[in-house]
């Protein structure tokens, strides 16, 4: 399974790291302790058995080997000490045994030249390291020959190795836990930036500012700089089609008021059919114009942007226009808004959506207009219910389509609720029409709630 989190991946590898070095450290470092702890017990067994045939008197009368004097060490002393040494007569093979060997014999290889280390078992079984050496004391006529062995119980070797292990190993894991800790901040602080710019897109994405700055280490510097030129080629596109779409559709009006006094001029001459036709067709091309104007003004988002406005504010802003019109004025407007109904959706265009569907309804209303909003766990709803006609239930399904007019005997061009449900569809929300209590045409829209 691939780790999707960078954060994460970067703490996971040098966690991985850090036990990797930690434990061939640690190998390491046993394995220098082990011979440095070996070789200063060798280098001990070789000053004691310097001393020790130091001592030895070869010209002491008898078969036994003697000894001029005492090692200082207590140990030698000490039945099963830890400390053993050993001295052979290799003519007589008398032996002399330090006390601490008791009874015990040690039995070594004898070396021919030089001394040797090796193994050798204790008085009680236990692993022996020993140092043999043969000294040779020459004398007139012949010379007198010793096995000498100075020994050592492995155990206390074993002892301080094992110790300092666990001593290694417990300062080694408190030194990972430092070490990760230590990656961890280093990996906060390196994707610090990151941290940053995702606040700036978050930024561009509630409108905040247009464009990321620029102020980043040089690594992320090439991405800002990217984003920013694309942002910037968005707003150039968006621009220069609204701006070619305006053009287009303000091109076109002055022709169509060529054609609609040409149609004039028809019917006073008696065409009155061809006048008809040609005001037919001028009137259909404003309503496709007026229609695709009033879309270009609408803000053109993404799933990324994220917007804010109030329902609670604009619904009563909306009412109070209509009532000073000659239709609103005459209603009754039954309002049950909650408050603090915020929506997903860009300001300009909720008003845009709340006044086409009102005035929709106040065209239509005979006395009676009823508006309700309530929020629930992921969307705002907005109903608007009037007492007017209706709408037969078979045609609920084609109301919103652009230029659909269900009465042509009353003034509009049908565009409203084509532009309310573009507006919706727009912002991720949901528009449905019904048979309202009222007995009109009843209005359900639900959008999203903002962050």
């Amino acid at each position: 399974m691939r780790i999707q989190s960078l954060r994460v991946r970067l703490i996971l590898g040098a966690g991985v790291w850090i036990a990797v070095a930690l434990v061939l450290a640690g190998i390491a470092i046993g394995y220098l302790f082990t011979k440095n702890v070996e070789r200063s017990a060798s280098a001990d067994l070789s000053a004691t058995m310097s001393r020790l045939v130091a001592l030895i008197d070869p010209d002491a009368r008898g078969v036994a080997p003697v000894l001029t004097g005492t090692l200082p060490d207590p140990r030698y002393d000490t039945p099963i000490s830890g400390l053993y040494w050993q001295i052979t007569d290799l003519g007589s093979k008398q032996t002399l045994r330090s006390r601490s060997l008791w009874d015990h014999v040690l039995k070594v290889d004898a070396p021919d030249e030089g001394g040797r280390f090796s193994t050798a078992q204790g008085p009680v079984g236990q692993s022996l390291l020993a140092f043999s050496l043969t000294p040779r004391f020459p004398k007139a006529k012949s010379e007198r020959r010793y096995q000498v062995i100075v020994a050592q119980d492995r155990s206390i070797l074993d002892e301080a190795i094992t110790r300092f292990g666990r001593e290694l190993a417990v300062a080694l894991a408190i030194l990972g836990v430092v070490l990760v800790l230590a990656a961890m901040l280093q990996v906060q602080f390196g994707l610090s930036p990151f941290r940053k710019l995702r606040q700036d897109i978050e930024s561009i994405r509630k409108g905040g500012t247009s464009s990321i700055d620029a102020t980043y280490p040089l690594e992320v510097v090439p991405v800002v700089s990217e984003v920013n030129a694309l942002l910037a080629l968005q707003q150039t596109s968006m621009d220069f089609a609204r701006s070619r779409a305006s053009d287009l559709a303000h091109g076109l009006k002055t022709p169509l008021a060529v054609l609609g006094t040409i149609a004039y001029e028809l019917e006073e001459n008696g065409d009155a059919r061809s006048a008809g036709a040609i005001v037919d067709l001028t009137d259909e091309m404003r309503d496709r114009i007026d229609y695709q104007l009033r879309l270009v003004r609408l803000r053109q988002r993404t799933r990324m942007h994220a917007l804010s406005a109030s329902l609670s504010s604009i619904v009563p802003r909306a009412i109070a226009v209509l009532k000073k019109t000659r239709t609103g004025e005459q209603l009754d407007w039954v309002v049950d808004v909650a408050d603090d109904l915020n929506v997903d959706i860009d300001a300009n265009d909720l008003i845009e959506l709340v006044g086409v569907i009102l005035e929709n309804a106040a065209q239509w209303a005979s006395t009676q207009i009823g508006i309700q909003a309530r929020r629930d766990a992921l969307a705002v709803e907005l109903r608007v219910s009037d007492d007017g006609p209706g709408i037969p239930t078979a045609e609920l399904g084609s109301i919103g389509r652009r230029g659909r007019r269900f009465d042509e005997t009353s003034p509009g061009t049908g565009l409203g609720l084509a532009i309310a449900c573009e507006i919706v569809s727009l912002n991720n929300g949901t528009i449905a029409f019904e048979q309202s209590a009222l007995g009109g045409l009843g209005v359900i829209i639900r959008l999203p709630v903002a962050a």
